[in-house]
C-alpha cells in the first residue's frame, strides 16, 4: 500500500502475520499476542501455524507463551492454496483449469455438441461462463507465462470442442478462434 509495509492481514476471526525473517516474525507474534489479551481475545495454538515461503526449505521455530507452534509445508486460505515454494502453477491447475474442464464436460451434449446451436451463442456462453471461471481469482497471483499458456492450452481446448475440430486435426489455433467468433 504505497510506500507502507503490510505486515498483518487480518479477514473474521483469522490474521497472517508477514516478516521477512524467524526474529521479526518471533516478535510480531509477541507483540500480537500481548495486544489479543489486552483485548479479551485468545489466540488458539492448536490452531495457529507457521509457513515458510522459500526456494530452499527452512526451519522455523516459533513460540507462543512458550508453546511451539507447528510449521506446515502448505495451507488453504480464502480459497486459495499457499506452498512453501510459492507454488501457484498448481493451484491455477487445481482449481481454474479443473473447475473449467469439470464445467466443459457437463454442458458438453447439451451446448457444445448441439447442432441447433449457433457457435455464435456457444462463444457468448464460454465468454459469460468459461472465462469467469478460468479467471477466478487472478487477482490474487502472479500473471507468469507459464500460467498464461496453462489457461490459453484449456482455452484452446474448449474453443476446438466448440468449433467441432479435435486436437489432431491440422487446424491452427488462430483458424479455430476465428471459427468460433473469438
Amino acid at each position: 500500500m504505497g510506500n507502507r509495509e503490510i505486515k498483518i492481514l487480518c479477514y473474521a476471526d483469522d490474521a497472517i502475520l508477514i516478516a521477512e525473517s524467524e526474529d521479526n516474525l518471533q516478535r510480531l507474534i509477541h507483540k500480537f499476542n500481548i495486544v489479543s489479551k489486552k483485548l479479551n481475545m485468545v489466540i488458539t495454538y492448536q490452531k495457529t501455524k507457521t509457513l515458510v515461503i522459500s526456494k530452499e526449505p527452512i526451519r522455523c521455530k516459533i513460540e507462543i507463551d512458550g508453546t511451539s507452534i507447528e510449521q506446515i509445508m502448505e495451507t488453504n486460505y480464502l480459497g486459495i492454496t499457499l506452498s512453501r515454494c510459492g507454488d501457484v502453477e498448481s493451484e491455477v491447475k487445481k482449481k481454474q483449469v479443473q473447475k473449467a474442464n469439470r464445467a466443459v464436460g457437463c454442458l458438453n451434449n447439451a451446448i457444445w455438441r448441439n447442432k441447433h446451436i449457433r457457435t455464435e451463442t456457444k462463444t457468448r456462453i464460454y465468454k459469460v461462463v468459461m472465462r469467469s471461471i478460468m479467471t477466478d481469482k487472478a487477482e490474487m497471483r502472479p500473471d507468469t507465462s507459464k500460467i498464461q499458456r496453462m489457461l490459453e492450452t484449456a482455452e484452446m481446448r474448449l474453443l476446438r470442442r466448440i468449433t467441432g475440430n479435435t486436437l489432431r486435426a491440422t487446424t491452427l489455433e488462430q483458424h479455430v478462434m476465428w471459427r468460433s467468433g473469438y
